[in-house]
């Protein structure tokens, strides 16, 4: 069981800094994407015997399409927070199992609390540079979790716990009816 238990605290300390890195991974490739169509449309060149004819032709059909791509990763950026949400949730859950997981958990997640003010001055770090600044712009979302990244993972900390206290609480279904006589 100690086994089981350290594996939930380094899989949620895991998704805390996956959550982190996601959004910073995201924009940069939103950003190369950006910066190679802008560099792609200053190219003119022509191309003989094809049917394109031109480079800028030949671009539309096939590299712009996919570059174009890239509003994409913004919706993947809040998916992949949703799920890593959801997956620290289901950990407060699976915690429930024993009262002493529970005060792990808190425990856990003071640290984490905590841990969420240093990464959060970090990410404000980072963003005073305007080339970062203008890179995670279009992640407007993800700005706002991580600016307030300790209420975030207070939040949804909180909540793990509540669901760990109710699983702990719930009523035991299929067990012998003399167990339930007073």
């Amino acid at each position: 069981m100690a086994t089981e238990n350290r594996g939930a605290v380094m899989l949620i300390l895991a998704s805390i800094i996956t959550i982190f890195l996601s959004g910073l991974f995201f924009a940069g490739l939103y950003f190369m994407m950006g910066t190679v169509q802008s560099g792609l449309e200053g190219v003119n060149c022509d191309l003989p015997g094809t049917s394109y004819g031109t480079c800028q032709a030949w671009f539309d059909d096939t590299i712009y399409k996919v570059l174009n791509l890239k509003s994409i990763l913004i919706t993947w950026s809040f998916i992949f927070i949703f799920a890593l949400s959801l997956g620290l949730l289901v950990v407060g859950y699976k915690a429930g199992t024993n009262p002493i997981y529970i005060g792990v958990l808190f425990l856990v997640i003071l640290g984490l609390t905590y841990l969420g003010i240093m990464v959060s001055n970090v990410y404000r770090g980072l963003i005073n540079s305007p080339l970062i600044y203008d890179i995670m712009q279009p992640f407007t979302v993800y700005n706002k979790i991580m600016l307030n990244f300790p209420w975030f993972i207070g939040f949804i900390g909180l909540l793990s716990i509540t669901l760990s206290i109710v699983n702990y609480q719930r009523v035991k279904v299929n067990t012998p009816t003399s167990d339930l006589d007073y």
